[in-house]
């Protein structure tokens, strides 16, 4: 029998412990939260409402607009006291959000702020290694700490230069976070088989030898290294989730319960086709599909706690509204209490309509300055992303994308392996094919590639390459452009129809212009 080696001790912490136990009640827990926000005294006010409205009237419909109206209406003449019922609503669900975060981040992201805090020193990675070996003997951590600080003060530089090394790896895991890839069992079986050769002095097998060998494995030795794959990438899934909500990187929409069984069931190749995985989850018991349920409610609680931390960086980076004319005149009488001791606010209130329209023109000029500086400030936060850089392409992958089109035109019924496989000879052949162009671009590419990633590990953002200007006569720059663009992207919103008509001109435009070209060039 293959057992699967692992880096733990046999005799798990408290910590593990606990987290084995509780695994089963997570689920428990998460099906009560739904980490939405709380929801305003008036909104609490107008859903109970709507209930109150279905129940009487169960077939009728509600017209939205005129029901928020007369809920409006209502809501400004009602008493103090009768708004106390809903307002303590307001507080209950906002008391509830909080824990439910908590909760979210206790149980979803565990060990959140050790994992981010600062790593330890190589005494401390050593000291803990000491503990652990004592818990197993059964001796008291007193004396385990006394005999490790003697022993370190012993140890040379290059006993030392380990624990060194393992205090680096922690250093830069965040660095290494965005390179996280999930391991394969069979990848397990080959570092093991690696591992017992090492062992015993032994050249490493190669991969012809250790893929028969594989083979034999029984169904139940196979499950145990599938098992510790799913551990691993599990405990990977969960840096990669931290490092994303540290650096606010914009979290993509989860799976639902059915496209969890299809990836499952595509993976283990027990379907080919849609139809097939619909046919297999209709036939699923109720407490199977619960489970899939269950794991795509945890994913959207982790996608709705990362999204509202991407959505307040973002808040934080966006520039502040300009104040009109009558908040630039407060800003001036700031601390100054009026004389009669009127209410401050309705006081000059009644002073900035009093003035006259040269007095107010100062005040309005300097709304004006505002409102330019805010304008300014939105085109250069258009130009942020706060998401990660696309990773650049290799020679081959360029030409790939190039190729692909026209070699489907040709074959139509070919599979994509096929074509692969030949554009593939194409290039290794490299007679109708210039490599050293599409190297080129995509050393560019590795180029801004690196300057982005950098940019965006210090500023959580990275500006956009700016498009190269255009010097023919009678021309604009094609930053010009993009400013128009966006300006009249504020003023009028056209809709699709209108812009598929706009497209389709441009189009005869440009057809138009390469065959004038095509000409003048004979």
């Amino acid at each position: 029998m293959t057992t699967v080696i692992r880096n733990k001790s046999k005799s798990r912490s408290k910590k593990t412990r606990e987290s084995i136990v509780t695994d089963e009640k997570i689920d428990q827990i998460m099906k009560d939260i739904t980490l939405k926000r709380p929801r305003n005294p008036f909104t609490q006010f107008v859903l109970s409402e709507v209930d109150s409205f279905k129940t009487k009237n169960k077939d009728a419909k509600i017209d939205l607009q005129e029901f928020n109206h007369s809920c409006c209406e209502r809501w400004k003449k009602m008493k103090e006291g009768e708004k106390k019922k809903y307002s303590k609503l307001f507080e209950d669900e906002k008391v509830k959000y909080k824990s439910d975060l908590e909760l979210v981040k206790h149980y979803l992201f565990r060990d959140f702020n050790d994992t981010i805090s600062r790593s330890p020193t190589a005494y401390r990675i050593f000291l803990n290694e000491k503990l652990r070996e004592g818990f197993e003997q059964g001796l008291d951590p007193k004396d385990v700490r006394k005999d490790a600080g003697n022993s370190w003060a012993k140890m040379t530089e290059e006993e030392k230069k380990v624990y060194n090394d393992k205090k680096k790896e922690n250093d830069n895991w965040f660095l290494k976070a965005e390179k996280i890839r999930k391991i394969n069992p069979i990848a397990l079986f080959i570092q093991k088989k690696i591992q017992e050769a090492k062992e015993k002095h032994k050249e490493p097998p190669s991969l012809k030898e250790i893929a028969p060998a594989w083979k034999k494995l029984s169904k139940n030795e196979k499950k145990s290294f599938e098992k510790y794959a799913h551990e691993i990438n599990e405990e990977k899934d969960r840096l990669k989730d931290i490092y994303d909500i540290v650096h606010g990187i914009k979290p993509k929409k989860p799976a639902g319960a059915f496209r969890i069984f299809l990836q499952e069931k595509a993976k283990n190749n027990e379907i080919k086709s849609l139809k097939e995985g619909q046919e297999l989850w209709k036939k699923l018991t109720e407490d199977r599909k619960e489970e899939y349920l269950t794991k795509s409610h945890k994913c959207l609680l982790a996608y709705r706690y990362k999204k509202m931390i991407y959505n307040k960086k973002i808040k934080k980076m966006l520039p502040k509204k300009p104040t009109g004319p009558f908040q630039q005149f407060l800003k001036e009488k700031k601390g100054q209490k009026p004389a009669n001791g009127e209410s401050w606010l309705p006081f000059w209130k009644k002073v900035f309509d009093g003035l006259s329209a040269p007095q107010k023109k100062k005040y309005e000029e300097k709304a004006e300055k505002a409102k330019e500086k805010y304008d300014k400030q939105m085109l250069q936060f258009q130009d942020k992303v706060f998401d990660m850089p696309k990773k650049p392409l290799s020679g081959f992958n360029l030409y790939v994308i190039e190729r692909m089109p026209d070699l489907k035109k040709e074959k139509p019924n070919a599979q994509s392996s096929v074509l692969l496989a030949q554009i593939a000879k194409e290039w290794n052949e490299g007679k109708d094919v210039d490599q050293n162009l599409y190297n080129k671009t995509a050393e560019k590419d590795k180029k801004r590639f690196k300057k982005q990633l950098k940019e965006f590990q210090k500023l959580g953002y990275y500006t956009k390459e700016k498009a190269d200007t255009v010097t023919d006569d009678g021309e604009k720059s094609k930053k010009s452009k993009k400013k128009s663009s966006s300006k009249a992207s504020h003023k009028s919103k056209k809709s699709k129809s209108q812009r598929s008509k706009s497209k389709s001109r441009s189009k005869k435009k440009s057809q138009n212009v390469t065959s004038s070209t095509k000409k003048s060039k004979k």
